[in-house]
């Protein structure tokens, strides 16, 4: 068992930390849980980032359940399906196309501040 875990990013159903003493990462979403080296993780990264969502909502279009894309684990039989919200949310647990917020200095306000 790891001792702490490094948080390295949140969301509402999903957390990915890092054990210093184990070097695993842990992609923890929703009832999945993921213990990746390095290399697995940035192998997934790949992965994910490469899925065309467009298509697999294209391609199951007629299909009575929302989750719609499928994410292989690597087992023949084996296959994850999620849904659009899903996917776009695991993407942002893993910072893929993650878009930075910039924040603002105080210099870059212009507001004239009047003590009373």
């Amino acid at each position: 068992m790891c001792g702490p875990l490094k948080i390295l990013s949140q969301t509402k159903n999903g957390t990915l930390t890092f054990c210093d003493r184990s070097k695993l990462f842990q992609l923890v979403y929703n009832n999945l849980c993921f213990e990746l080296y390095e290399w697995e993780l940035d192998s997934l990264k790949s992965y994910i980032s490469q899925v065309d969502i467009s298509y697999w909502e294209n391609e199951f279009k007629n299909w009575i359940h929302e989750r719609k894309i499928p994410i292989s684990v690597g087992q023949k039989h084996f296959i994850i399906i999620v849904s659009k919200r899903e996917i776009l949310e695991i993407k942002r647990l893993l910072s893929i196309d993650l878009k930075r917020i910039e924040f603002l200095d105080s210099a870059d306000i212009n507001y004239r501040f009047i003590e009373n």
